[in-house]
């Protein structure tokens, strides 16, 4: 069983119990995107006594919402992709605190990141050995945008501190410059480090060229591979 409050415009009570599916809609109008639908809010109470990872998101000035991990599967070099879906079939997909793949978002999504070596975001940034770039490609959409290569640059620019659901924690603020010189594209991505395990708590990634950010914050963990 899943149920969450979906980060995109159409907002729904859902419950997931096998093959069965109940919705109760509780406001459809799309243009509350834009029409300063209130931003998702849950004490720290309720988010530990829901069974299931969840996290804040919000997609560039849009409200920010709150999701409930809805799927678990393998990824490549032996990730965890975490997979994100509002009762409107809106999908963000994340790996290492990654954003990887999104569906059926407003404007631009990104259909498709893959690369030839792990990315160090998965072998955790703070460990001295982790390769500070990398190289990956990327498939956006709409218009056929296929196999963009891509290359990042990970900068540490030290502690920090960062407000999770209202509560202060100690974080390692990294930024990440990426650049697609095939398009001269160059943008840059923030992440904030638990200093202790090195996963991402929060994070601000502009996924593809001409998409809007998506802002990210990680509440209750998913018990797993980020």
């Amino acid at each position: 069983m899943t149920y969450f409050k979906p980060l995109f415009p159409i907002i729904f009570f859902f419950m997931l119990s096998g093959c069965t599916q109940q919705a109760s809609n509780l406001a459809d109008t799309y243009s509350l995107l834009y029409k300063g639908f209130p931003d998702a809010s849950y004490s720290n109470e309720e988010i530990q006594m829901l069974p299931y990872a969840s996290m804040y998101a919000r997609l560039g000035d849009g409200p920010r919402g709150f999701l409930v991990l809805a799927y678990a599967e393998p990824y490549a070099h032996n990730q965890t992709s975490l997979k994100w879906m509002s009762a409107d079939n809106e999908v963000i997909e994340t790996a290492s605190g990654r954003v990887i793949k999104t569906l059926k978002l407003p404007g631009t999504n990104l259909a498709k990141l893959d690369s030839d070596t792990p990315d160090p975001l998965s072998l955790g940034l703070l460990n001295p050995s982790t390769p500070k770039t990398w190289q990956f490609r990327i498939d956006f959409m709409p218009g056929y945008h296929f196999g963009y290569p891509a290359t990042s640059v990970f900068e540490n620019k030290g502690n920090a501190k960062v407000a999770i659901n209202g509560v202060a924690r100690p974080a390692v603020y990294t930024e990440e410059t990426v650049s697609i010189s095939s398009l001269d594209k160059t943008y840059t991505n923030q992440y904030w480090l638990d200093p202790s395990s090195g996963k991402v708590l929060k994070t601000v990634q502009h996924p593809a060229p001409n998409m809007d950010a998506i802002s990210v914050t990680f509440l209750k963990a998913y018990q797993g591979a980020q």
